[in-house]
């Protein structure tokens, strides 16, 4: 049965067929498997979250993306600077903090966005000298 099955393929690879070797003779549609192409579904492994602050309450979702631990978040915080730095500063600090819990890291842009990054994503904090 192997044999046979070996010989088909030898047959079918080099274009000659010889049908007194082959004693049982199966049909085309045994040979071939059908496959039909399906799309990944699945979620991507990394996500990036835009999110903007504009009050304490707001930071919330952004905890629950910390803790997932998959999410990279690049918050505006210009509103929230706008009409209260002490508000801000307390977001800031609590955002800080869960990132120290699991591991992650806060980095400021400019004075209107943060990078909330997981534990696994390393960013460099020196400056580029050129």
């Amino acid at each position: 049965m192997a044999f046979d099955f070996l010989k088909n393929i030898a047959e079918k690879l080099s274009g000659t067929t010889h049908l007194s070797y082959n004693e049982t003779q199966e049909s085309p549609e045994e040979d071939y498997v059908e496959v039909t192409p399906q799309k990944d579904t699945g979620k991507a492994k990394v996500q990036i979250k835009y999110m903007v602050i504009t009050d304490f309450a707001d930071i919330k979702p952004i905890l629950d993306y910390v803790r997932e631990g998959y999410y990279i978040i690049f918050a505006k915080i210009k509103e929230l600077r706008s009409k209260d730095v002490t508000e801000l500063k307390r977001a800031i600090l609590k955002i800080k903090k869960t990132c120290e819990a699991v591991g992650g890291d806060v980095v400021g842009i400019d004075e209107d966005f943060l990078l909330v990054i997981p534990g696994f994503v390393k960013v460099s904090k020196e400056d580029i000298e050129q």
